[in-house]
């Protein structure tokens, strides 16, 4: 079954069609990598998928269809983490992900041992379990990304989307995020990631869409999609690749 189908999707914001006319289609075990300028509809796609955006056209989450989910049914399949990072409670980083079990708590909503397990599972793979006593208000905003990281982890949803999970992260939490959200991909989630980072992309995402101007304009294989041409026509940018140790690698080197 498709965890994520979308199907002539069009999202309209301010009169104008932020969103136009997308097919998307997201199998288990693809981590697929949302690409495109700034302004392109990234964003504004993710959201619609997660349920926060009016839309029209169709999207199924694993094979129901997004408008016929109640909030917990929705919760319960897809899990999102949102571009803002702000968290006003004043809750340690533990309390923070353990959020993420709520869809899945019984009554009285008590967490129970796979529960706690899912938690302390989703805190080491995020590199947070040091964190756990601290007050997430506390923390920096790329540890306090983490954590948020860690929260959708816990949710085990079997699609999980997130937007630009590696901003605001030093070099080796940006590795470290995409090598986590590759495995999650590869255990059998689906993930739809939005990213700015191309050489990014290129290297962890098995698929990769590319929105311009609110549509898609390419997707496939991350070579079959950032190939010169479509960089210098999408982006105004000329780019540098080849590959390392087997895996491939692009470095936006000029403006044209």
């Amino acid at each position: 079954m498709t965890a994520l189908r979308a199907e002539d999707v069009s999202v309209v914001l301010d009169g104008r069609p932020a969103v136009d006319r997308v097919d998307l289609e997201v199998p288990p075990g693809c981590l697929l990598a949302l690409v495109g300028p700034n302004g392109a509809g990234k964003t504004t796609l993710l959201r619609a998928i997660a349920g926060g955006l009016a839309h029209t056209g169709r999207i199924a989450v694993a094979g129901r269809d997004l408008r016929r989910l109640s909030p917990p049914q929705r919760a319960r399949l897809l899990a999102y983490l949102p571009q803002r990072r702000d968290v006003a409670w004043g809750l340690t980083a533990r309390e923070v992900v353990a959020l993420g079990r709520l869809p899945h708590l019984g009554f009285g909503g008590r967490e129970g041992a796979a529960d706690r397990a899912a938690v302390a599972a989703a805190m080491a793979a995020a590199d947070v379990a040091d964190l756990a006593a601290r007050r997430v208000d506390r923390l920096s905003g790329g540890e306090r990304a983490r954590v948020l990281l860690a929260r959708a982890l816990a949710q085990s949803a079997p699609l999980l989307l997130a937007d630009e999970p590696t901003a605001a992260l030093d070099p080796f939490h940006q590795l470290q995020v995409m090598e986590v959200l590759r495995a999650e991909a590869e255990a059998g989630r689906a993930v739809v990631a939005v990213l700015h980072d191309l050489a990014l992309a290129a290297r962890f995402a098995h698929r990769v869409a590319l929105i311009a101007d609110g549509r898609l304009a390419a997707v496939g294989t991350p070579d079959a999609v950032l190939t010169a041409d479509r960089l210098a026509a999408v982006y105004r940018v000329t780019a540098l690749a080849g590959t390392h140790e087997g895996a491939p690698w692009l470095l936006p080197w000029s403006r044209v």
